[in-house]
């Protein structure tokens, strides 16, 4: 694991110029231009971080999670006058007080959490949707095309539970039914391999898998960035 890398995330600027210098800045734009984002839509960005892409989004209201209060307070001293930044996980309890979201943000997230727990909270996305609403995943992930380089990017992220495609495939079909994605490489300076992921269409099933696990408390805590490249 990169010990050194994992020592910056304490320290935000420096966080936010090593995103920018390899590139993962990019990973993140991406994701936002797939949203097609229109001004006075209603924006979830779970496990924002320092939320450092806040500027590429429109007129849109934002409401940002993270559990990194270093990482909530940059981004309140910077954007806290246009969006709304909370230091607290998600949960089935905001269910009640958040406005229906036409997009939900999950950048660098899934690979840091089990298939219980991703499922629980790609559920509650689900749930957290406006007619129309859409979705978008992007994660560390392991893919056969991928150099030795990049799966060892793959095999040394700080998250646990990096996946095949197929494997996060299989979660967000349980959430909803519209699902498709790609594989991302060569898109940072560093070799490495991401799954970026949309979903659309809440399956009719995801209040009952969300009720069955009974997740009325907040989901395990998680912070929005994972490796250097995420």
């Amino acid at each position: 694991m990169l010990a050194w890398a994992k020592g910056l995330l304490g320290h935000v600027p420096l966080y936010v110029a090593l995103q920018r210098a390899i590139g993962a800045d990019q990973l993140r734009n991406r994701c936002i231009s797939e949203l097609e984002l229109k001004p006075g839509e209603c924006v979830l960005d779970v496990g924002c971080g320092p939320a450092y892409y806040f500027e590429r989004l429109p007129a849109v209201r934002y409401i940002g999670f993270d559990t990194d209060r270093r990482y909530i307070d940059y981004a309140r001293r910077r954007w806290g006058d246009r969006a709304e930044f909370r230091c607290e996980a998600i949960a089935a309890t905001h269910l009640a007080e958040l406005p229906q979201a036409d997009a939900v943000l999950l950048m660098g997230l899934l690979h840091h959490l089990s298939d219980d727990e991703s499922a629980n909270l790609l559920n509650l996305a689900a749930r957290l949707l406006a007619p129309g609403g859409r979705v978008i995943s992007l994660d560390t992930c392991f893919e056969p095309s991928q150099g030795r380089i990049s799966r060892w990017m793959s095999e040394n992220d700080r998250g646990r539970h990096v996946r095949q495609p197929e494997g996060f495939l299989a979660l967000a079909r349980e959430a909803f039914d519209a699902v498709d994605g790609e594989i991302l490489s060569g898109v940072t300076r560093v070799p490495s391999s991401f799954w970026l992921m949309r979903m659309r269409s809440p399956a009719h099933s995801s209040t009952a898998r969300s009720l069955a696990h009974a997740r009325s408390e907040s989901l395990p805590s998680w912070q929005g960035v994972a490796n250097p490249s995420t």
